[in-house]
């Protein structure tokens, strides 16, 4: 019986398991839906402009990094950016 549960039910790679530092926190795909740990998908930081509101005599602008996408792989990133729509 043990043999069974060996051949049918193999150790995966130590690469699938998680790392020191990883997040696994579970996140939804933005374009599917699926929960999936962090770590094991694409996260990509879109940054979004913002105007100096403290001082207007000067035009600088700061650029703050708050608007994160989570995808399960980069085809649901490059569907995504594609303006498909996602079908099961």
């Amino acid at each position: 019986m043990w043999g069974f549960y060996k051949v049918m039910y193999p150790r995966p790679p130590k690469s699938m398991m998680p790392q020191k530092g990883d997040v696994t926190t579970p996140r939804s795909c933005d374009f599917c839906g699926h929960s999936l740990a962090e770590y094991r998908g694409v996260l990509e930081t879109r940054p979004t402009t913002l105007g100096n509101d403290i001082d207007t005599a000067n035009s600088n602008t700061t650029t703050k990094a708050n608007n994160d996408l989570f995808f399960c792989n980069y085809e649901h990133q490059a569907d995504f950016h594609a303006d498909k729509k996602y079908s099961s």
